[in-house]
């Protein structure tokens, strides 16, 4: 029976090779509950002209689809490139960091005849500065687009497998011209039948977001909307982990720690890894994950959250009062994003009764004005959003993970109606 390793350097690897709280995963093994999204990349390598965009909110694993992708469909396909956009990219800027990402994955040199020659035709002079590529290529067309991409990814370069190139925070791009040629790029991608496959990655809650309202794009983005995961893909999560290190969570504990991610791998990787540190820390072997070791990993988890998230929350709660600590947690009381007045109301009493030394909302005075006066603060402040007349959400999703950790580090447990633990 495995249990948690003695060795810091073995118990470290093994851990590192598991969970992924602050980086993609890459392994097919460990990207749970994508099936289907995986297959839909499959058909889109397999269709020619398509290129696939995975869209979503933050968090929600776009990055780790793309590139698990790469390595689930292998036999087809092969990653090449990996860059991110910033907000005034040109493209110039992205079509040279595209060859220099395969240069580097791909161990090519500059000095290669066959990519002197081929620049050559270009007309492309290259000062190198080593194996790299010194100066930016001058992209001015979209037939000078393809016609580069056409030495670089040719098919005596690649000669079996499909390359493909992963293109990060597409959603941060926000440069008209190059969003008009890219969508000329693809276009003519599709014309002149090269093998290149591109995956945009970007955060939106509508595919538009990403591509615009350019029509001729449609025919050629095979649009992958990712949303959370599913109770059943954390609890998978987390039953690797108990298999690789023989420890095992209690069925609440695996309950909470779904809850708290509500979809977001990110914080069940975090919480899995702070109760896997402290375990090794207090020479817990293996078995039954005690309340005090599992309550322990959440303290820690809660404190090394994203700095955004931290910033967020302590900027809505310590705004002139800190009563808005219990409103947050009753927004996020429950397994739909969306809540309404009345039903908020109710969960924050619930939360009142838990705490009886702090000073709450009178819900029944004025129909509850003051609390709602409180939602709508934090709708001026941008943390909240009233969709329609007593409906509130978080702006961010991930937010909303995070203020359910900080409650059950307060020991006030948000929860889903529809588990019991």
């Amino acid at each position: 029976m495995n249990k948690i390793p003695s060795s810091r350097k073995e118990f470290r690897g093994l851990l590192d090779a598991i969970l992924h709280p602050s980086g993609s995963i890459t392994q097919p093994d460990q990207l749970k509950g994508r099936a289907k999204p995986l297959n839909d990349i499959l058909d889109c390598f397999e269709t020619p002209g398509s290129q696939a965009f995975i869209w979503g909110a933050r968090g929600v694993g776009k990055t780790s689809l793309g590139h698990t992708a790469c390595e689930k469909h292998n036999e087809l396909v092969t990653r090449t490139a990996a860059i991110a956009c910033e907000k005034n990219t040109t493209t110039s800027q992205m079509f040279t960091d595209i060859v220099r990402s395969v240069m580097k994955n791909n161990q090519m040199s500059l000095k290669d005849s066959k990519f002197n020659i081929g620049f050559e035709a270009l007309g492309i002079k290259l000062a190198t500065n080593g194996e790299g590529i010194k100066e930016n290529f001058i992209i001015n067309t979209p037939n000078e687009a393809t016609a580069l991409l056409n030495v670089v990814f040719s098919i005596s370069n690649y000669p079996e497998l499909i390359p493909v190139v992963v293109i990060d925070e597409f959603d941060r791009l926000q440069n008209p011209q190059t969003l008009a040629m890219l969508s000329s790029i693809l276009k003519q991608i599709s014309v002149d039948e090269l093998r290149v496959k591109f995956v945009f990655c970007g955060v939106a809650t509508d595919l538009n977001e990403l591509i615009g309202s350019h029509e001729s794009v449609e025919r050629y983005v095979y649009g992958i909307e990712l949303n959370p995961l599913s109770h059943d893909a954390i609890w998978e999560i987390v039953e690797d982990v108990e298999l690789a290190f023989g420890i095992q969570f209690s069925k609440g504990q695996t309950i909470r720690i779904s809850q708290i991610a509500s979809g977001y791998p990110h914080f069940a990787h975090l919480i899995l890894k702070n109760v896997l540190l402290k375990c090794f820390e207090t020479g817990f072997t293996g078995g039954k994950i005690d309340p005090k070791l599992y309550k322990s990993g959440i303290h820690a988890s809660a404190e090394q959250a994203a700095t955004r998230l931290k910033t967020a929350y302590d900027k809505a709660t310590k705004r002139h009062t800190d009563r808005y600590v219990e409103v947050l947690w009753a927004v996020a009381n429950d397994k739909h994003l969306e809540r309404q007045f009345k039903d908020i109301i109710s969960d924050y009493n619930k939360i009142m009764i838990q705490r009886p030394d702090r000073n709450g909302y009178d819900t029944i005075k004025n129909n509850g004005a003051d609390l709602r006066n409180a939602l709508n603060a934090l709708v001026k402040n941008g943390v909240l959003h009233r969709n329609r007349s007593g409906w509130y959400q978080f702006v961010n999703p991930m937010l909303r993970s995070y203020v359910r950790m900080v409650a059950e580090n307060n020991e006030v447990e948000l929860s889903d109606e529809s588990f019991k633990n």
